[in-house]
């Protein structure tokens, strides 16, 4: 949502700019040309640091005798729905990645399968909040303390 009023909010005002009266003189010693190149750096800025956060839309489920993991990453073009399901009994260990300083969360879940380790491919849970995040860890380490 807040891309498209971002976008939104790009497409109007740079036409304000350019059309405006109030800036065929320089204001505060930056001339039209670059507020407009100003705008438009920052707006690309943002999106680049939202596509390397890897932002997904997660759904989480552990009321049931299994952990239930459904994803998608928000990037624009890249919306493969994904799934996780374990057994609550299997799950043997979770591990949080850090990046772009400490502002991406990668969490990377351990299933055990026939006497061996299996690593499921990392989620991106950068865009829950420290709530969800909080109650998120408690049930994955709920789930792995019932499982000794």
């Amino acid at each position: 949502m807040m891309m498209y009023v971002m976008a939104i909010s790009l497409t109007v005002i740079i036409p304000l700019i350019c059309l405006s009266d109030y800036f065929n003189d320089p204001v505060f010693g930056i001339s039209r040309e670059l507020y407009v190149i100003i705008i438009c750096a920052g707006y690309v800025l943002y999106n680049l640091y939202r596509f390397f956060l890897n932002l997904n839309f997660i759904y989480f489920n552990d009321q049931s005798e299994k952990i239930i993991f459904k994803y998608y990453s928000l990037r624009p073009f890249m919306q493969k729905r994904r799934s996780i399901e374990i057994v609550k009994g299997t799950l043997v260990k979770f591990e949080i990645k850090k990046g772009l300083a400490g502002l991406k969360k990668n969490l990377i879940l351990y299933q055990k399968i026939n006497n061996k380790i299996a690593k499921y491919p990392s989620i991106s849970i950068s865009a829950i909040n420290n709530e969800e995040y909080k109650n998120l860890l408690s049930a994955l380490n709920a789930s792995i303390s019932n499982n000794k």
